[in-house]
């Protein structure tokens, strides 16, 4: 029997991410890379023409390629984004009870391209409302700090499609971004630091940080006029300026992971690192400011190809891990997860730093070198 009693104001707080194939075999990857790339909001040129493409050129060859890079951060059972993941949302969720003892806010988390996926988590809550314990209002938070179409809409993009097949629609929002709050910077800032001078305590002088954003087609920026490029910069720029291991002039923005033809967002992640290498900057660390999560980005193209590449060049890599599961960071995105959900206006103005006019003016502009 369904219990009409009017529910307790709670808010059920979703942290999204996008997920990882099933196990690291061809097939599983080609059914991943399919429903992955056929995301208009992933790639977003001509849909009859990109389709030809994926299904006649991308899927017949490149699931074995990355069949090979997902084998190599398999743990015999999961990935890396799943652990990781699943055991942050259960940390925050330890951290919310001790702000939280009432149970104003709950936390779960879901990914796109995986399971738990959000219709379960939907699902979950339609069941609780039944029973009398459901929540009244959903908050989405994508586990992307900086906004882009690519990640931040397309996980929106799946939320307002379960949403069109359901009756029953709680109140909800979205936050798009989260680069700026002070519980990611500090932390960023305190992990590079911390194994910086792990680094220097163990007799390396580190020559230069990189910090490797992810990469995106340049002109999504210049045309459409995406805001992720700024938001990078801004990143890189909270960070820098209050890390004390390094000097500004030690640390450099650059971006990875491109995928086709097109001109993507520059300087390149391996060409920046090639080039110091060859400068006689040999030991550079490398962390990358888009995930919190250590992921296949980070953990096989950052932590093994570029390890073997700089090696190979003469040099050095000492990838810095994201923020996973540490203490400090569950901690702090706790209070900011029920700041978002619980605080009033000033509350949540006070989670993020704030950059003046004159922090912009060495931004590099980005220009189209085709146009």
């Amino acid at each position: 029997m369904i219990d009409y009693t009017p529910l307790k104001r709670k808010t059920k707080v979703v942290f999204v991410q996008l997920g990882s194939p099933e196990e690291p075999t061809p097939k599983a990857l080609r059914k991943f890379l399919r429903e992955f790339l056929g995301d208009p909001r992933v790639i977003d040129i001509n849909p009859w023409k990109w389709k030809i493409i994926l299904n006649c050129f991308v899927l017949p060859f490149r699931p074995q390629k990355s069949a090979e890079m997902y084998k190599r951060i398999w743990d015999g059972s999961s990935f890396p984004l799943i652990t990781n993941t699943a055991n942050f949302t259960e940390s925050v969720s330890q951290e919310l009870k001790k702000i939280d003892p009432d149970g104003y806010v709950e936390v779960n988390h879901a990914f796109l391209l995986s399971s738990p996926y959000i219709r379960e988590v939907y699902d979950s809550w339609e069941e609780d409302v039944k029973n009398g314990v459901g929540a009244t209002k959903l908050m989405v938070i994508p586990m992307f700090p900086q906004y882009s179409e690519s990640t931040i809409a397309s996980g929106i993009d799946a939320l307002a499609k379960e949403i069109s097949k359901r009756v029953n629609i709680p109140t909800f929002e979205v936050i798009t971004n989260f680069h700026r709050t002070r519980a990611f910077i500090d932390n960023s800032v305190a992990q590079i630091d911390a194994q910086i001078k792990g680094l220097i305590d163990k007799g390396v002088k580190v020559d230069r940080l990189v910090m490797s954003f992810h990469g995106m087609q340049k002109r999504r920026i210049v045309n459409k006029g995406d805001d992720y490029y700024r938001h990078c910069y801004e990143t890189f720029r909270l960070i820098v300026d209050r890390l004390q291991q390094l000097k500004p002039e030690q640390i450099l923005m650059t971006f990875q992971s491109r995928f086709g033809s097109e001109e993507w967002i520059t300087p390149y992640t391996e060409d920046v690192v090639q080039q110091l290498i060859n400068e006689g900057n040999k030991e550079i660390a490398v962390y990358s400011p888009s995930f919190v999560a250590d992921c296949l980005e980070t953990t096989d193209e950052l932590g093994h190809e570029l390890v073997r590449e700089a090696k190979e060049w003469g040099g050095n890599v000492y990838p810095i891990e994201c923020l996973n599961t540490n203490e400090r960071w569950c901690k702090d995105f706790a209070k900011y997860t029920f700041t978002q959900a619980e605080g009033s206006a000033q509350d949540k103005e006070d989670l993020e730093y704030r950059l003046k006019a004159e922090d912009y003016e060495n931004m590099p502009q980005l220009v189209m070198n085709d146009s």
